[in-house]
């Protein structure tokens, strides 16, 4: 395989590059992996994944935080372990991603499951293993939730999805985060489903999350998402509702075509 010119960067550099005419990850060139195990084949650069994560760990140093690994970025029990071991949490959507977290050696209590489509065989299991918190994104799926962990004699830890109404200044495709989005639950409805939660015998509500899109490559929408967020913890605390967490999700881009995220 021929190398382009040298001024086409690749995602994953220095640890993914073109050298001496051929493609190398960690120094190993592609073309020799191929050759001893066939193709088509799967590579990972764990130093790749390291440093991405190193950027989070350094911008959250010394503050009280929780990094998560998506797992629909790749649930790969390889790639799951290296972060893992490097003390992620997981954001979960399905009881086999969290079978998977388990086989990989992370911790349940650093799992949040998020998604609409929990069945009850399992918020059962998540409640049994003793996950971190539910994202719940209905006052629909609050009932449910306390009823399985009424059966279950447990309590669940609950999180609430809400819409904040923020342009995350993505492709609308994958925009989540606005009045018209199909997710959480809208912002002038929070109040009243924080109070609904809190009247369920089955539930402990632990925190507050949103989810403003993916591939966002500006820090505004954050910030506004996030001054929306904050009101609605005022007003939510101030009902006598404490608040423990904010999690706050939309995923920061990378640099598909010229984009510059920060």
């Amino acid at each position: 395989m021929n190398a382009p010119a040298a001024s086409h960067t690749l995602p994953g550099q220095p640890h993914i590059a073109y050298q001496n005419n051929g493609l190398m990850v960690e120094g190993v060139r592609l073309s020799d992996l191929a050759q001893e195990y066939g193709t088509p084949l799967f590579v990972y650069s764990k130093a790749a994944m390291l440093s991405a994560l190193a950027a989070y760990q350094r911008g959250f140093a010394g503050r009280k935080a929780q990094i998560c690994y998506a797992m629909k970025a790749n649930s790969s029990l390889a790639v799951l372990q290296v972060f893992a071991d490097a003390g992620c949490g997981f954001d979960i959507v399905s009881g086999g991603e969290l079978a998977r977290v388990l086989a990989a050696g992370g911790d349940p209590a650093k799992v949040i499951f998020s998604g609409v489509g929990k069945t009850r065989a399992e918020m059962q299991q998540a409640l049994q293993i003793g996950i971190g918190c539910f994202n719940v994104e209905s006052e629909a799926e609050l009932d449910v939730l306390s009823q399985v962990a009424v059966k279950a004699g447990k309590k669940a830890p609950v999180s609430l999805r809400v819409n904040p109404n923020v342009d995350p200044k993505t492709h609308p495709y994958i925009s989540t985060g606005l009045k018209g989005n199909k997710f959480g639950i809208a912002h002038e409805d929070t109040l009243r489903a924080y109070r609904h939660a809190a009247s369920l015998p089955g539930l402990h509500v632990v925190g507050i999350d949103c989810h403003i899109g993916s591939q966002i490559t500006e820090t505004t929408p954050y910030l506004d998402a996030m001054d929306r967020v904050l009101d609605l913890v005022a007003e939510i605390e101030a009902a006598g509702i404490p608040i423990h967490h904010i999690d706050f999700g939309g995923g920061l881009g990378i640099n598909y075509n010229g984009d510059t995220p920060p």
